[in-house]
């Protein structure tokens, strides 16, 4: 893993759960939208957090008509967003990082870095200007996105190779996308004894 970061001459990070510990604020932010419909929670649970990269809209959107039967009215989505929004954006700027990951990521201002999340962009913004963190990337790009496709952009813009690119993510969805790409790809979480050696500078 030292060696491809050494060779990477780009590196774009996936925010939640890579480099903040905010997962599970987000996947609870679903089962808070939806806490009427106790009966259905569990159901709700698992397809929200077994879907990590299908926008929150998409999500509400099937909760709302496949899981719950409701109608999916411009009222009732615009709630959900407000919602979702005002109980997970607070939890997320003020969520802990994974240690050592701000300082990690401040060390790479040798070479283009990049931040590529799920998060909608402007509250992707919000929590990273709350968080003093905006300056830590030449790049950030939040949701709507593919983030396959936004790293073929990304490669092509900066003018390098797919495998010169190294990317740091926590999930199945982050790994697929690396591997579709074709770049070096750390996932954090498997990967955590030598990405905790990276962040220790070891």
């Amino acid at each position: 893993m030292i060696a491809a970061l050494d060779s990477a001459k780009a590196v774009v990070f996936d925010f939640d759960g890579t480099l903040v510990d905010s997962n599970e604020i987000k996947w609870s932010g679903f089962e808070h939208v939806f806490s009427e419909y106790g009966g259905r929670i569990a159901e709700i649970r698992a397809y929200c957090r077994g879907s990590n990269h299908t926008i929150r809209g998409d999500k509400f959107r099937f909760v709302c008509e496949q899981i719950l039967h409701v109608e999916y009215t411009v009222e009732r989505e615009r709630s959900l967003h407000e919602r979702y929004a005002a109980y997970t954006t607070e939890g997320v700027a003020r969520a802990p990082e994974i240690p050592g990951a701000a300082q990690f990521v401040r060390r790479m201002n040798d070479r283009p870095t990049a931040l590529l999340s799920s998060t909608p962009h402007a509250i992707l913004l919000e929590i990273l200007g709350r968080r003093d963190w905006l300056s830590m990337f030449k790049v950030v790009q939040g949701a709507p996105v593919v983030k396959r496709d936004w790293l073929e952009r990304y490669r092509a813009a900066i003018g390098c190779a797919a495998h010169d690119i190294l990317f740091f993510g926590d999930t199945a969805e982050d790994a697929a996308s690396a591997r579709e790409f074709g770049c070096e790809f750390v996932r954090v979480g498997v990967d955590i004894k030598d990405f905790q050696n990276l962040l220790r500078g070891v």
